[in-house]
C-alpha cells in the first residue's frame, strides 16, 4: 500500500501467536505491509516508533499488559485520525472505531472490512 510514495503499513496487535501469523500472511499475500506485535504496551511501542507509516491500527480486544480498547484509546491520542478496526472472539467487545470483526472470521471478510476502512481514510 502507497500513499505520496511511501509505503503505509497496518499495525496488526494480537497475543494469539498462530493468529497473528494467519492475518500476517493473508495480508501480506494482499499487498499491504504489516508490523506486528503480541500485546497492546508492545502494539504502542511499535505505533510509536513507526506512526508515519501506519495507516490502519487492526487489533485484537482482549490481551494482557495493555488491552485493544486501551491501545486504541492510547493510539488515538497521538494520532486522532488514524483509523482502528478491532478484532473479537466475543460479540459486541468494541462498537467504535470502524466496528470489530467477529473471530473466527474469514479471510474474505477480513480482507473486505480492512479494505473498507482504507479506502474510507483514502476519501
Amino acid at each position: 500500500m502507497r500513499v505520496d510514495g511511501q509505503t503505509r503499513a497496518i499495525l496488526l496487535v494480537d497475543d494469539d501467536a498462530a493468529l497473528r501469523k494467519v492475518v500476517t500472511a493473508l495480508l501480506e499475500h494482499a499487498g499491504y505491509t504489516v508490523i506486528a506485535a503480541t500485546d497492546g504496551a508492545v502494539g504502542l511501542a511499535c505505533f510509536q516508533q513507526n506512526r508515519t507509516v501506519i495507516a490502519l491500527l487492526l487489533t485484537d480486544v482482549v490481551m494482557p499488559n495493555m488491552n485493544g480498547l486501551d491501545l486504541a484509546d492510547r493510539v488515538l491520542e497521538l494520532d486522532d485520525k488514524l483509523p482502528v478496526l478491532f478484532m473479537s472472539g466475543t460479540a459486541g467487545k468494541a462498537d467504535r472505531g470502524h466496528g470489530c470483526v467477529e473471530k473466527p472470521f474469514r479471510a474474505s471478510e477480513l480482507l473486505a472490512r480492512v479494505g473498507a476502512v482504507l479506502q474510507w481514510q483514502a476519501a
